[in-house]
């Protein structure tokens, strides 16, 4: 490092140095040929090559020309033909004394290796040579020249292995080449390359190597004249500023490697001091060296950094460069740029954050650079933005907004008139802009800018690309121009439209609302409203029953509903619209105005229509022709109002044309109302009294009325299977059976303690039982509900007999409220009648839900056999005699008819 600094401090040393290269070549082409001028020496090129000489110092210009792009050429300007370059500045006074180079130009197609003497074979070893060597096929160029050769000043080769003559010695480049510039030079070439003797090189060039690092070799070695620096389109990972330069870098070029974080060494001013750095096409996301301040606490040099498509996600706080102009972060990832992100980069010139994700911007994200000239937010995701996002300028900035998602151009409504003092020159093309009528804003400032710099075309000055600024919607209007529209005339209101209408503001004072022939069943609820400005709706061709209420029928200046299927207009509706002008009901269904409408007059209309409807010249309408006469100025047509069935005009019609007898009128409508009074009356007694009034009449005559049960089979075995829980088996038995068998109409009762066949399970039995009886009784109780109905075959049963024509009666023994139900007995009771026991009359309700009587009731006898039809299968089963219960086979079910007595009955185990 004392070297270093060494060096800085005698900045004239590489010119020295050149001058003692040429003194000596110049004391050995003495001694050897005597003071020769060049021109005496005839150019004999190889047969690869093309030779001619022209000046060193074109030459130098051209190479620097050739460089501009990788110098950063599209940020600052580089090569001027008229202005001296680094290169050239590098030679100094000795271009004085060496005048003219020979240019060697060759291309090698034969696929064999090729020494670098070989093909200089014939120019004069002493002469000042560029060598530019194209090779076809990826050839091996053999790097044979001595460091001591002093007359190779600039080699260049493209495609081709350089490789060394003595792997020993590797390829060891002359104290006096300028510039060295390889692509594609191998592998290796990183490994193979000894810098140590690069005392004159002004440019150094590798490229497309495929090098993943820098060699070791290369470490504390210095590059006295270094400008510029490229090692671009390599694969390298890391960069530690292995090199150490006598002087201030222009051009330090990393771009097109596989570096993942931002080199922390070429910030350090006491390593590395560098103009322009480019690490684009890389893989940094990692920019923790331009946050951090280092302990030195040292500005670094560095005015322009370059780092495009890169994989950056976010950006913090820059560090303070106050050299720093140029600055590219285009094409990566960066989602936010917040108020502090580059707060301390008060020199800033030249922004791009250009492809990136941006869709936010801080409130001040740009305030404080007051230096900038250049920002580019293009093909990003912003919104939007405002007039304290950026500095206050006394020259102009350009600022790039193409390709975001703006809905509207950019400081629309000229800043609050503030456009021209803040100097913004914009692009903002390709934005998806909807032109409603907030587009009017962004009209009038160009119309203001025009205005105050009294000039039409000045809009352009601020607004760079005006001429390209497109509408993307509404619909109607998509893909035409700003400038070739007028929303002062017309402008589209989207803002509470309804769906399937279109909202146009009409000359900045008439908003128009049309809505025909939209298929609309009702009226909108809403529509937008303008303050100050006259409302035309239109609801036309709409099949449209009702013009009822709506609060903007206050607000409307026009109605037009013709063509509608209009039957009904409200009193609100029309009280509502006495401020209308235009109000056109033509070609409808109405029969009749509302009576309200009589009072009424309709002061500021000019145009009412009426005709083609139904107009019914009725008693209650007597008052119509009064009104048409009233309004007969601003009816169109009056004559064209006429009745439906008197066919003459409503205006003409009288009580004269009807009997209209206020007596006779008034008897009919009480006898009417007397009328469907009574019968209403008597079919509530009817309906709510329905089960006492059907009870009755069967007890008297036999009849049954009204019954909503359905039975099974006459010809079942049994008349009903009861199903019940233990705390009601006394009631059962004592109770329930005697009245039921021993009553008079002799009830047949399957009863499971007593007729189910032993040695099964008893829910197993319950489907059968159920489907040999003509209906079930459910003796329901609190400990059935507990018990009983928690078994699910038990309760699957009764739910497929719920659904089986209601074939189920339900006796509640116990005060059971609806909430301690299922929801299926829920249902079920709720929609059906049910018994309680203690209830007035419950035997006789019970027989009349039960089934009606069987068949030849009075011979059947214990002990004969009876035929079950349809209960157990395709089959007919009949009853054996003397059997005690059920014999079930695979080919369906045989039940017996037991001669068991009521004595015999014993409760279940």
């Amino acid at each position: 490092m004392i070297r270093r600094k060494c060096f800085n401090k005698s900045p004239f040393l590489e010119k020295v140095a050149i001058l003692a290269s040429i003194v000596v070549f110049m004391s050995h082409v003495s001694t050897s040929k005597g003071f020769l001028t060049f021109s005496e020496y005839a150019l004999n090129c190889s047969q690869f090559c093309s030779c001619r000489e022209q000046s060193i110092d074109t030459l130098m210009r051209e190479y620097f020309q050739k460089h501009s792009e990788l110098m950063g050429e599209k940020y600052r300007p580089i090569f001027d033909q008229d202005a001296s370059s680094d290169y050239v500045d590098f030679l100094g006074m000795a271009l004085t004394v060496l005048n003219k180079i020979v240019e060697v130009t060759c291309i090698v197609g034969d696929g064999k290796p090729h020494k670098v003497s070989s093909l200089l074979n014939g120019i004069d070893s002493y002469r000042y040579t560029a060598l530019e060597v194209k090779c076809r096929l990826n050839e091996e160029l053999i790097w044979d020249v001595p460091t001591w050769q002093i007359s190779v000043n600039i080699f260049a080769s493209e495609n081709c292995r350089l490789l060394p003559t003595d792997s020993s010695r590797g390829i060891e480049i002359p104290m006096n080449l300028w510039i060295m510039e390889v692509y594609g030079g191998g592998d290796s070439l990183f490994e193979e390359l000894d810098i140590k003797y690069t005392m004159n090189t002004v440019a150094f060039l590798l490229a497309e190597t495929g090098s993943t690092s820098i060699p070791k070799s290369w470490e504390g070695k210095f590059m006295l004249s270094a400008s510029t620096i490229c090692l671009h389109n390599n694969n390298l990972k890391v960069f530690e500023c292995p090199i150490l330069f006598a002087k201030h870098l222009d051009t330090l070029n990393l771009g097109g490697n596989e570096l993942t974080r931002f080199p922390e060494c070429i910030l350090n001013t006491d390593i590395m001091s560098v103009t322009h750095l480019s690490l684009a096409h890389n893989l940094v996301s990692d920019l923790t060296a331009l946050y951090e301040v280092q302990e030195s606490g040292k500005s670094p040099g560095i005015a322009i950094i370059d780092l495009s498509h890169n994989e950056i996600r976010s950006i913090e706080t820059f560090r303070d460069m106050p050299l720093l102009t140029t600055l590219d972060l285009s094409h990566n990832f960066i989602k936010e740029v917040n108020d502090d992100a580059l707060l301390l980069l008060k020199n800033l010139e030249w922004l791009s954050l250009a492809h990136n994700r941006i869709h936010t911007l801080g409130n001040y994200a740009f305030e404080k650079n007051i230096a900038l000239f250049t920002v580019d937010l293009s093909h990003n995701a912003i919104v939007t933005v405002t007039p304290s996002q950026f500095p206050p300028k006394r020259s102009p900035m350009d600022l790039n907004l193409r390709r975001n998602k703006l809905r509207h151009p950019p400081f629309h409504d000229c800043a609050n008139k503030k456009l021209l003092t803040m100097n913004i020159r914009m692009l903002a093309s390709g934005n998806p802009f909807h032109c409603d009528c907030k587009a009017l804003a962004f009209e009038k400032c160009i119309r203001w800018i025009e205005s105050a710099e009294g000039n039409r075309s000045m809009a352009e000055s601020v607004f760079m690309d005006f001429k390209f600024l497109q509408c993307n919607s509404p619909k109607s209007i998509r893909g035409r121009g700003y400038a070739e529209l007028s929303f002062h005339t017309s402008c589209i209101q989207e803002d509470d439209c309804p769906p399937g209408c279109a909202c146009t503001v009409m000359k900045t004072t008439t908003l128009l609302v049309n809505c025909s022939g939209n298929h609309l069943m009702e009226m909108p609820d809403a529509i937008p409203t303008q303050p100050n400005n006259s409302i035309v709706l239109y609801l036309d061709h709409n099949p449209l029953q009702m013009l009822c209420y709506r609060s903007y029928l206050r607000l409307l200046s026009e109605l037009h509903m013709h063509n509608c299927l209009l039957t009904t207009v409200t009193p609100a509706a029309i009280a509502a619209l006495q401020n209308v002008r235009v109000l056109t009901l033509h070609n409808n269904l109405l029969q009749k105005l509302p009576s309200s409408t009589r009072n009424i007059t309709l002061n500021r209309a000019n145009n009412v229509t009426l005709h083609n409807n139904r107009w019914a010249c009725s008693c209650d309408n007597l008052w119509l022709p009064r009104w048409i006469t009233r309004h007969r100025s601003v009816l169109w047509t009056p004559g064209r109002i006429v009745c439906s069935y008197l066919r003459k005009p409503v205006e003409e019609f009288s009580d004269m044309d009807i009997n209209c007898s206020n007596s006779s009128y008034l008897d009919v409508v009480l006898a009417a109302c007397l009328g469907i009074s009574s019968i209403v009356s008597t079919l509530v007694i009817v309906f709510y009294y329905r089960t006492e009034i059907n009870q009755l009449i069967y007890s008297k005559l036999g009849l049954r009325f009204c019954n909503t049960f359905n039975y099974g089979d006459v010809f079942s075995p049994y008349d009903a299977f009861v199903s019940y829980s233990q705390d009601n088996y006394k009631w059962i038995v004592d109770t329930l059976v005697p009245r039921l068998e021993g009553g008079e109409k002799k009830y047949r009762l399957c009863l499971h303690f007593r007729d189910f066949p032993g040695g099964e399970a008893v829910v197993d039995n319950i489907p059968w039982a159920i489907r040999l009886s003509r209906c079930s009784i459910l003796v329901l109780s609190r400990d059935f509900l507990a018990k009983e109905w928690c078994i699910l075959e038990l309760r699957a049963a009764f739910q497929r007999l719920l659904l089986m024509a209601n074939r189920l009666i339900v006796i509640a023994t116990e005060d059971i409220q609806m909430d301690e139900l299922t929801p299926d007995l829920r249902a079920y009771i709720s929609a059906h009648e049910y018994l309680r026991v203690g209830e007035p009359n419950f035997w006789d309700k019970l027989e009349l839900f039960l089934p009606p009587p069987r068949y030849c009731r009075n011979n059947d006898a214990p002990g004969e056999e009876v035929t079950v039809a349809g209960a157990g299968g395709d089959n007919d089963k009949k009853i054996a005699p003397e059997s005690g219960g059920w014999d079930r086979d695979t080919s369906g079910l045989t039940a017996t008819k037991s001669p068991a007595s009521m004595s015999s009955m014993q409760p279940p185990d």
